[in-house]
C-alpha cells in the first residue's frame, strides 16, 4: 500500500493542471517605454576669416569707373616687369591691408579713398581721375588733365606770352583760394620766364601779365567784371583757372576776340573760337609711371602725370614756336625749371 501511494503522488507531480487565465486588454498592450528625443546641437555663429591683402601693388577698382580695365592691365604688366606682386580688389577694408602693401591705386570715390588713406599713413595712394579729391600726405592724383596744377598754369603763361603780340596776356583765378593763388603765381612765373619784365612797347604801355580774380563763378556779374578788368588793360590772351570756367565766360571772351589756352575737360572750352591748344595727357601711361615711381620710393607732390599741348592752332603757334615750347615743356617736367616764384 505504501508503494502504491508513493507512485500516485509521483504521477500527480509530473502532470500538474494549469489554471484558466484570462488576459485583460491592458495586458495585451505593448510595454510602454520612455521616448528618447535627439536634438541637434545649436549652431554657433562663426565669422568668416578676413581675406588679407599682401601684395606690394594693389588696384582698388571703383564701381562703374570706365578706367578699371585699362588701369588693371597697365598695373599687372608693371608688376610683372618689375618683379613685384600685384592683386586687384573691388572692396578694401583697413583690416585687410598687411604691412607688405606699399601702393594702392584706386578709381574709387574721393570719400572712400580719404577715409582709408587716413588710417594707413604708411601706404601710398594713387587716385586715378577722381573728382573732388585733394592731394595731401599719402594721397596722390593722376588726372586726364595731365601734370600738376602749377605745371599747367606755368606752361599756359609761357605759351600765351610766346604767341601774343606785346606780351598782352592775363589770367583769371579764384580769389581767397589756395588753388587760385597757385594758378595765378605759376601763370605769372611762366609768362615772365619768356619775356622777363614783359613791358609793352606800344600804347597802352604796361607791364604784363595782368591778373583778375572772381569770388563767385556762378554770378555772371562777378566773372564779367574780372574779364572786363583784363580787357580794359588791352589783354589779348587769357588763361582761365579750369575750376571756375564756364561756357558763358568763355563765350564772352571769344566775343571779344580773346585767345584761350585750355585744359582737357575744362567747362565751356567748346565755346572758344580762338583756341591756342589744350593741355592733356595719356592717363594710363601716367598711372603706370606714377605707380612705378611710388614703388621705387620716390616722393610725389600734388597731382602728377604726363602733360602735352594738343589740338594746337598752327596759325596762333607756328611750327618754330612749337619747337621752342616743347623744349621748355620738357625742361619743366624734368625739374630743370621751377614752376613757382
Amino acid at each position: 500500500m505504501l508503494i502504491l501511494i508513493a507512485i500516485s503522488m509521483l504521477v500527480a507531480a509530473c502532470n500538474p493542471q494549469q489554471p484558466d487565465v484570462t488576459l485583460t486588454p491592458a495586458e495585451t498592450q505593448p510595454i510602454a517605454t520612455e521616448e528618447t528625443v535627439i536634438t541637434a546641437p545649436p549652431e554657433v555663429a562663426t565669422e568668416l576669416p578676413i581675406s588679407l591683402i599682401s601684395s606690394e601693388l594693389v588696384f582698388w577698382s571703383g564701381a562703374g569707373s570706365t578706367h578699371n580695365q585699362a588701369v588693371s592691365g597697365r598695373l599687372s604688366a608693371l608688376a610683372a616687369e618689375s618683379d613685384r606682386t600685384f592683386e586687384q580688389h573691388d572692396i578694401i577694408s583697413v583690416e585687410q591691408v598687411t604691412p607688405t602693401v606699399r601702393v594702392i591705386v584706386s578709381t574709387a570715390n574721393a570719400a572712400e579713398i580719404e577715409a582709408i588713406a587716413a588710417q594707413l599713413p604708411a601706404v601710398q595712394f594713387l587716385a586715378v581721375d577722381v573728382a573732388g579729391l585733394n592731394p595731401t600726405g599719402n594721397i596722390h592724383l593722376v588726372s586726364s588733365a595731365g601734370g600738376t596744377l602749377e605745371q599747367r598754369a606755368f606752361l599756359a603763361g609761357y605759351a600765351l606770352a610766346l604767341t601774343t603780340d606785346d606780351y598782352r596776356v592775363g589770367v583769371i583765378s579764384l580769389a581767397n583760394d589756395d588753388a587760385g593763388n597757385r594758378t595765378r603765381d605759376s601763370f605769372l612765373t611762366g609768362a615772365r620766364f619768356f619775356c622777363g619784365i614783359c613791358r609793352a612797347r606800344y600804347m597802352p604801355v604796361g607791364y604784363y601779365p595782368f591778373t583778375a580774380e572772381m569770388t563767385d563763378p556762378t554770378i555772371s556779374g562777378d566773372w564779367q567784371a574780372a574779364a572786363d578788368a583784363l580787357l580794359a588793360s588791352a589783354v589779348r590772351s587769357i588763361y582761365v583757372q579750369p575750376e571756375i570756367s564756364s561756357a558763358e565766360l568763355i563765350s564772352y571772351l571769344s566775343a571779344n576776340n580773346v585767345i584761350i589756352v585750355g585744359v582737357e575737360g575744362q567747362p565751356g572750352l567748346e565755346a572758344a573760337t580762338r583756341l591756342l591748344g589744350v593741355f592733356g595727357s595719356d592717363l594710363y601711361v601716367s598711372v603706370e609711371v606714377a605707380a612705378g615711381r611710388l614703388l621705387d620710393g620716390e616722393i610725389l607732390t600734388g597731382s602728377t602725370g604726363s602733360l602735352e599741348l594738343t589740338r594746337i592752332d598752327q596759325e596762333i603757334m607756328p611750327e618754330g614756336r612749337q619747337i621752342l615750347f616743347e623744349r621748355i615743356r620738357e625742361e619743366l617736367l624734368s625739374g630743370m625749371i621751377k614752376d613757382r616764384p
